[in-house]
């Protein structure tokens, strides 16, 4: 799957996917998942907003107890493109690997900087969530993926040392996020 995501990062160095199939419509899936945005951290759950503040605790010591802000994903990632009820593609430029620039570049703002920024020591991610009808069951399949593009050598070697440290709870994420929505879509 890289529907509108593909777009972005059309060739990722590094990405995951996970999916469930929710037993309601892809209208109600689709408001779960926007109430869900609007509630930001509270909105991910308990656990989701500890390993958050565990990669921010990371970030203080690297920074030498330097202040680290809290990261909302709904200020860090940027809206790309969205196909309503179907598909939200959300981007980020960093470098995740320094735990210190995790928070985008301040002048990618759009879709346009997004597939223009190519500053070596980079790289491009984008989140995405893909709804759709599942015939089989009657409900609806939510497919969420992650893609990587770096934008160097250097940067890919950093963030392959990183992907390896980070997928584990990157996936564990996913997955508790598509049982909250679940939740949510069903409730």
């Amino acid at each position: 799957m890289s529907g509108l995501a593909g777009t972005f990062v059309p060739s990722p160095d590094f990405g995951s996917r996970h999916q469930t199939v929710i037993p309601a419509p892809v209208e109600a899936v689709w408001a779960a998942w926007q109430e869900m945005e609007k509630a930001g951290g509270e909105g991910w759950g308990p656990v989701v907003r500890a390993l958050f503040a565990v990669r921010r605790q990371l970030g203080r010591v690297k920074s030498r107890g330097g202040e680290v802000p809290e990261e909302d994903l709904r200020d860090s990632f940027l809206l790309l493109a969205e196909d309503a009820p179907r598909e939200l593609v959300r981007g980020i430029v960093g470098q995740w690997w320094t735990m210190g620039a995790a928070n985008g570049r301040p002048d990618v703002t759009g879709p346009s900087d997004f597939l223009a920024f190519d500053e070596p020591g980079y790289a491009k991610a984008t989140f995405s969530m893909r709804f759709s009808a599942d015939a089989a069951t009657g409900g609806t399949r939510v497919v969420t993926e992650t893609r990587v593009l770096c934008l160097d050598e250097a940067a890919r070697r950093a963030m392959g040392r990183y992907w390896r440290l980070i997928e584990p709870f990157s996936g564990l994420v996913r997955r508790m996020m598509l049982s909250r929505l679940r939740k949510r879509a069903v409730a």
